[in-house]
């Protein structure tokens, strides 16, 4: 039996040749062949006994090709499910890091507090470490619920592998489903004024009004990518639609309807510059999807 014709039949949401634009933060991409929005596990299941997707969650770290996708795209959107339950926070894939830092928050909860704006979704963020201020989202993790290999398991963290902007997901397929976090009892009115800080941080220091991928490049053993950029002059620099921010140096937008080819071209440029100048080879952190 054909893919659509199993999805019709269990009523889980698809859409064929859909613009992927629209997925991601950075607004760059062409159509994907198929995109599947599962509203439960049971229905993660049953696409997984077809196929092999890619997974997104809020596509906040992404480029997609303008040429688009053909491999089957599952967006987990629908699965946002957020609990607090003593001192831990479970949570589906799917949900936003600001909505699991905001039921952190009502629940008094201290611990999440950096990924508060961090564009992303639960499953994203374990997916590459996510992490900001000095925090990572390895010092919250207790498990993560996952399928691999036809089942559903729950690994502790130290099966994650967790580095700097790296886990075991990396280089295995498995797919996140749910995630609990171990936080500690705080103080509601401190979380609070912690979170607004670093969002007051994130508005005067990021181009948080401009279709951006969050940081484009990690920050290397001896240096911050931004501050190498920087010196380089490259701030403001330009191909086409697409730039390095004047605001944040570690920022690549897209300004004004950045083609795939842009955005790819300027990272080039970026690192080619940088290692010229410098001698550092900047390694993207964004996730190239073609």
């Amino acid at each position: 039996m054909e893919l659509i014709e199993i999805l019709k039949q269990n009523k889980i949401e698809y859409k064929e040749n859909e613009e992927m634009k629209p997925y991601t933060t950075l607004h760059i991409g062409g159509n994907a062949d198929l995109v599947l929005f599962p509203k439960s596990i049971q229905e993660i299941q049953l696409i997984l006994q077809h196929v092999q997707p890619i997974v997104l969650g809020n596509g906040s770290n992404v480029l997609i090709s303008d040429s688009g996708l053909r491999q089957p795209v599952m967006i987990l959107r629908h699965l946002n499910r957020i609990e607090a339950w003593d001192q831990k926070i479970i949570c589906e894939a799917g949900a936003s890091l600001k909505d699991v830092c905001l039921q952190a928050r009502e629940h008094t909860l201290s611990g999440l507090e950096f990924a508060y704006g961090i564009p992303g979704s639960v499953g994203g963020a374990i997916y590459m470490n996510a992490g900001a201020y000095g925090n990572e989202m390895c010092d919250v993790v207790k498990e993560v619920v996952v399928w691999h290999n036809k089942e559903i398991k729950t690994w502790t963290k130290k099966k994650l592998a967790f580095a700097y902007r790296h886990s075991c997901f990396m280089e295995n397929d498995a797919i996140i489903l749910s995630v609990v976090f171990q936080l500690n009892k705080g103080n509601q009115k401190q979380i609070q004024m912690k979170m607004d800080e670093l969002w007051q941080k994130r508005l005067e220091k990021q181009p948080l009004d401009q279709y951006s991928a969050g940081s484009t490049f990690k920050r290397g053993s001896d240096y911050y990518a931004s501050a190498l950029i920087s010196e380089c002059g490259l701030k403001g620099h330009r191909v086409n639609g697409a730039s390095v921010s004047k605001k944040h140096a570690g920022f690549l937008i897209n300004d004004n309807q950045a083609t795939f080819q842009d955005f790819y071209q300027l990272m080039e440029e970026v690192r080619e510059i940088v290692e010229e100048k410098t001698g550092k080879v900047l390694e993207p952190e964004v996730k190239i999807l073609k």
